[in-house]
This record gives structure tokens, sequence and C-alpha cells, in this order.
């Protein structure tokens, strides 16, 4: 098989999805990676994969469709063996397509760290640091999310890559504003948190407005 017969195949599966005839394109998608699986080379299905992940994720051929579980199955299975041998840029797919399932095993920081680490990476990457300062912040004032260790050994992993790669200009402004905040919180956390936190970061020119966080009592 080569990969405009694969290609072909998935064309037919995401057809019939796109007409509602989801029971019959799931059952033809589950044959033919049956097939795929069983009477495909491993040479021949790296190579379908590899164009298909950078077709998919990094040239977005097939933009609004959507990667069904048994292509996901295919793909972790082809990112599991190339992220061993330290693969790129397929440790960077293996993040994009299954995100924290992978970055258990920190794949975003090795392939950061790879000499082959390209722009997309460094953007993911900063953008990890970026997402985890969102996340600690989101109860504020209430409580912070991470200790201040977490928050300035993230701010230091932020710098480092700062120092080391380029990063577009909003990246660094979002981290500039979330150094602000964090800083009015823990000083203010050590004030006894007495007083008004909003009006403390208007004063510092922060503008912020509390994260809508829902509860549920089990």
């Amino acid at each position: 098989m080569d990969y405009k017969q694969f290609i072909t195949e998935i064309q037919k599966y995401w057809n019939l999805y796109s007409k509602g005839l989801k029971k019959q394109a799931n059952y033809f998608l589950f044959e033919f990676t049956k097939y795929f699986k069983s009477y495909v080379t491993k040479s021949e299905a790296d190579n379908i994969l590899f164009q298909f992940c950078k077709e998919y994720i990094d040239e977005v051929k097939f933009p609004d469709t959507n990667l069904p579980f048994q292509i996901r199955e295919l793909l972790n299975d082809y990112f599991f063996q190339e992220c061993k041998k330290n693969k790129m840029p397929q440790m960077r797919w293996a993040f994009q397509i299954f995100g924290e399932y992978y970055n258990t095993y920190n794949i975003l920081e090795q392939a950061y760290k790879h000499k082959q680490c390209d722009p997309k990476t460094v953007e993911l990457y900063f953008n990890e640091q970026l997402n985890y300062l969102w996340w600690g912040q989101h109860h504020f004032p209430e409580y912070c999310t991470i200790s201040n260790s977490d928050f300035e050994h993230t701010i230091y992993i932020a710098n480092k890559i700062l120092s080391e790669k380029s990063v577009a200009p909003s990246l660094i402004a979002e981290l500039e504003y979330y150094i602000k905040l964090y800083n009015i919180y823990f000083m203010w956390e050590r004030n006894g948190k007495t007083d008004d936190f909003y009006k403390l970061c208007n004063t510092k020119g922060i503008e912020y407005q509390k994260t809508i966080v829902f509860y549920y009592k089990k």
C-alpha cells in the first residue's frame, strides 16, 4: 500500500461520516485498519503514517475532520516506537495528538531539547508553561493552585526558553502578565489577605477578572 491508497480510504471514511452515516463509517474504518495492521509492511506503514501526520498536523490539509479512534490507535503504536527512538518531529506530533497522555513521559521537554527542535515545538513548550500558570491562578483570590516554588520553577523554564529560542511577542507579554499577577497574589497572601485583591491588581496596573469556577457536590 502507498500513501495515496491510504488517504483515499481515509477520505471514504470522512465522506461517510460527514453524511451522518456514522455506523457505516466506523465499520468501514474498522475493517480498513484491520487490513492495514495485518497486511501492510512495517516500513510501508511507517512511511504512510509519517506522511499522514505531516499533512494532517503541520500542513493542515484536512481541516475540520475528526481523527477517529481506529486511526488514533495506529498513531499511538507508531508514536510509541518512534518516541522510544527519540525521533523528531514525531515526539512533537505525539504531544499534539495525545497531549498529556504522552507528556507524562515529558515528551514535549524531550522534543524541545532535541537537536531538531523546530519553532512549533518551542511555541508548544512555552505555551505549556503559560497554561500551567493559567491553571494555577484560576481560583484567585480564593487560593492558588500551585505553590510559590512551582511558580518560580515554571518562570525559570520560561526564561530559559526565552534565552535560547525566539518566542512570539504576544506570548512574552502573557508571561509578563502572569509574573506580575502572581507577585501581587503572593504579596497579598503574605500580608494576610486583608486588602481588596481586585483593587490591588488595578493599582498595580493589572487587569484581572475572576475565572468562573463551578463546584459540584457529591
